[in-house]
């Protein structure tokens, strides 16, 4: 997989050679002079380390100094906090590709620290398709839809949208249709959101990037349609097509029909880093987690 553009700006991870895991915490009882890991909380990769693909999930395993699970630490990306929690001595998450450092706090200590570099990507498209731009028409390499999270739908609109994007590479062309579907409160922080279908999409970004460059991008009559596309096992199944018909006066639509593989990128709000998701349809969000559903790249 290429990159996937989530944001103001594109965030773009370097792939990793091989995957190495290494446990950076001593069960000695005399620190580290360097880097000294408080005693009691053990954090482990339980997947197997060559087996650790993007948006693929794998496991950790957190227990105190006793050897018992624990319920409720919260994960650490690379010094940063997630939203991820222990449940039975147990982190289960996923994550983009590149060299990440794993650790766990809890009740005040910090647990050892675990290195995993995440190979690229497995999923990729199968199928056909084509970009038409500007008169021109390009074979699809690549096709990915992307759900890029929870947002409110304007500065004074506060309803809470799932945001998606269609991604098309080919060659050095890259085709972004941005879209919404509709969430339902499911209780305390949580919403409960919409796959898209036929009926259920709102298009909301179109653009047209050449290389890192973008090459034009509206909000204007951005159109969606899933058809009778289905989605099982983090594929979606079927034909689906997007576009504006015009960006800056050159027309734009994206036409795959195939498998495509479901992407999941999560942003806190504010931070311009990537934490790790677990694919569920119920998301627990924070109101102050939840972004204003931006209208440019």
């Amino acid at each position: 997989m290429k990159k996937v553009f989530m944001s103001l700006a594109a965030v773009a991870f370097i792939a990793a050679g091989s995957l190495t895991v290494t446990s950076c915490g001593s069960d000695d009882s005399t620190p580290d002079p360097v880097n000294p890991v408080p005693a009691g909380l053990k954090l482990a990769l339980i997947t197997d380390a060559n087996e650790i693909y993007a948006q693929e999930p794998f496991e950790l395993s957190i227990k105190d100094a006793d050897g018992n699970d624990i319920t409720g630490a919260i994960l650490l990306a690379n010094g940063q906090e997630t939203d991820i929690e222990s449940k039975d001595g147990v982190f289960k998450l996923n994550g983009p590709e590149g060299d990440w450092t794993f650790s766990a706090s809890y009740d005040g200590k910090t647990s050892n620290e675990i290195d995993v570099t995440i190979k690229p990507s497995r999923a990729v498209s199968e199928g056909t398709g084509v970009i038409t731009y500007n008169g021109g028409t390009m074979d699809i390499d690549e096709s990915y839809i992307v759900f890029r999270g929870l947002f409110y739908k304007s500065q004074t609109d506060q309803t809470v949208i799932a945001s998606w994007q269609i991604e098309s590479y080919s060659g050095n062309t890259t085709a972004i249709v941005r879209f919404t579907t509709p969430t339902t409160p499911a209780g305390g922080d949580q919403y409960t959101y919409e796959l898209p279908t036929a009926t259920n999409t709102t298009g909301t970004l179109a653009a047209v990037l050449i290389g890192n460059n973008v090459d034009g991008q509206t909000n204007e009559n951005v159109s969606v349609d899933f058809g009778t596309t289905t989605y099982a096992d983090r594929f979606f199944n079927g034909k689906y097509i997007g576009g504006a018909p015009s960006i800056d006066g050159k027309a734009l639509s994206v036409e795959f029909e195939g498998k495509t593989p479901r992407v999941d990128v999560k942003q806190k709000a504010g931070k311009n880093t990537i934490s790790f998701t677990d694919a569920k349809k119920t998301i627990s969000v924070k109101s102050n987690d939840i972004k204003v559903l931006e209208t440019s790249l």
